[in-house]
């Protein structure tokens, strides 16, 4: 088989790198406490969303699904699936505000950590 040849010449790691662009990771300990790798992503993500937030805003944050999908990569129906799973389990706020309505999140960090040390004592349990 021969080596495909790009329209500048062969493809280099460089250039598959270039095309790839920056990586994207989540933090794969919220994986056990959203029970789903989707909704940990959109946590992950909602965290770092979060960082930084001017203190005047309590928290809250808005994000468009296009945003979101651009962001993650999550259809909408991943996105509907993940932040109904996180309200569920009381680690993501959502209100709309607005004419459109225009999606604000926030996280509820004592119930996130919570879940983790809950999460750890367990498996800390079955050792």
């Amino acid at each position: 088989m021969k080596p495909r040849v790009w329209p500048d010449g062969p493809m280099t790691p460089e250039l598959l790198l270039e095309a790839f662009g920056e990586p994207f990771s989540f933090h794969r300990c919220l994986v056990p406490i959203t029970g789903s790798v989707l909704s940990a992503l959109f946590l992950s993500q909602a965290i770092r969303a979060s960082d930084g937030l001017d203190p005047r805003h309590g928290g809250w944050f808005a994000r468009s699904r296009e945003s979101w999908t651009e962001l993650t990569g999550l259809s909408r129906f991943e996105q509907e699936t993940a932040r109904r799973r996180l309200r569920s389990a009381g680690l993501l706020e959502e209100r709309r505000v607005g004419v459109p309505a225009t999606v604000w999140y926030r996280i509820n960090a004592d119930r996130v950590w919570a879940a983790l040390q809950d999460f750890a004592e367990k498996m800390e349990q079955q050792r």
